[in-house]
């Protein structure tokens, strides 16, 4: 579904991004994994369009999306969730999530209505569908972002550090969703730190260090390989 082919990025002298390539593959979880700085985000926005790469090319269902701005990016079928909070704060749930609808004229208010509703029954978020962002805890505050993602029927979902910040019911209950969206038959790339809950959740795993990939593999490939054992060592894997 979506190939990344020898991606170079410099920020001035540095090199975010080292000849990187990978793909994703239909209706999986792929996950991006390594330290701070390893260059995962980078990675997203370069696929997200909201960051040119210096050389290399993003192919999205066979066509290049290389040079293509974030909103076509997004009509296309790729939408994403934020490692810093992006919501409208002064906005309701409802509000948020119905903004993801915005590149589909065709729908009638109640159409509109039904679908952000269907979203918010997933994530246990009906009755709080008048409620302003702002006020919500942490981990809804993300589900609404995930919702917005969704709404704009995304045939991609880029997940940039969606556990970043939970705690361990919160953390399970949001790789139940990801598993569940997975089972829905959505294809999902996703950042992580936290390694036992990506260890659960993916079907593929690249390792990133330093802008180069040096690893791939499924979980328990990934468990034993010496190289992301050294970049991980204080860390359980």
């Amino acid at each position: 579904m979506l190939e990344v082919k020898n991606i170079k990025k410099t920020f001035g002298g540095l090199a975010a991004l080292k000849d990187v390539s990978f793909n994703v593959e239909s209706q999986k979880i792929t996950s991006l994994i390594g330290p701070n700085g390893a260059g995962k985000t980078t990675l997203f926005n370069i696929i997200a369009g909201s960051l040119k790469t210096d050389s290399g090319e993003v192919s999205f269902l066979g066509r290049d999306v290389t040079k293509i701005p974030p909103y076509r990016i997004c009509q296309l079928g790729i939408a994403r969730t934020y490692q810093l909070r992006n919501i409208f704060p002064n906005l309701t749930v409802f509000e948020n999530i119905c903004a993801g609808l915005w590149k589909d004229n065709s729908l009638s208010f109640q159409d509109r209505e039904q679908r952000v509703y269907e979203i918010l029954s997933y994530f246990d978020l009906a009755k709080k569908a008048k409620y302003i962002v702002s006020n919500l805890p942490p981990l809804e505050i993300k589900l609404v972002e995930l919702g917005r993602a969704l709404a704009t029927n995304p045939k991609l979902l880029l997940l940039d550090e969606l556990l970043g910040g939970l705690i361990g019911a919160e953390t399970l209950k949001v790789c139940e969703i990801v598993e569940g969206l997975r089972s829905k038959g959505y294809t999902i790339l996703q950042i992580g730190h936290e390694i036992k809950p990506i260890m659960r959740t993916s079907d593929w795993i690249y390792v990133l260090n330093e802008g180069e990939k040096v690893a791939e593999g499924t979980p328990d490939m990934i468990k034993e390989n010496a190289e992301v054992l050294r970049i991980y060592l204080e860390l359980e894997v």
